[in-house]
């Protein structure tokens, strides 16, 4: 429990400094910028409550507003993914799984089913997070843009820390 606890609070810091620190100095374009800190919520165990999901977000977005000069926008996008997030992974979670406690991984769920989590929750961040910084849909090519873009971006980042710490594992 203490080591679980932990190494949650590893990836708290470690994604909170890889963001302000390198991702939000990547425009592309000047659109897509990866956003991966979302994977803190993509870890968590399926029998976590939900309010511990929406208070790490929160959290975690709160700290990543006082460092990049986003007032709410990532912790108002994290609280809304960490209330959808438990209900995503009970949708892609694996059938043969039912009666166990799984962490999301590509150890757990195979390659498929975490990446199509995985997008489905960063593509509901990205969209909260334009939405809310755009605060309207008046030029919605480029809320698309940076939708999609951000999303693509994210998701790259994603697989390749799931990458590394599959590696790990074994």
């Amino acid at each position: 429990m203490l080591q679980t606890i932990l190494s949650r609070l590893g990836w708290f810091v470690l994604l909170m400094f890889l963001q302000v620190l390198v991702f939000n100095h990547i425009h592309i374009l000047g659109y897509a910028t990866p956003m991966p800190y979302v994977y803190l919520l993509l870890i968590l165990a399926d029998t976590t409550p939900r309010w511990v999901y929406v208070v790490t977000g929160f959290a975690l977005g709160l700290c990543i507003d006082l460092f990049t000069n986003t007032p709410g926008m990532a912790a108002a996008s994290l609280c809304a993914c960490g209330l959808l997030v438990p209900v995503l992974l009970k949708v892609f979670r694996p059938k043969d799984t039912a009666d166990e406690e799984i962490v999301p991984s590509v150890r757990s769920m195979e390659w498929g089913g975490f990446l199509r989590f995985a997008f489905c929750a960063v593509l509901l961040h990205c969209t909260f997070f334009f939405l809310v910084e755009a605060f309207s849909v008046e030029q919605w090519r480029v809320l698309l843009a940076n939708i999609g873009g951000s999303t693509v971006l994210t998701l790259l980042a994603i697989a390749g820390f799931e990458l590394i710490t599959a590696r790990k594992r074994r």
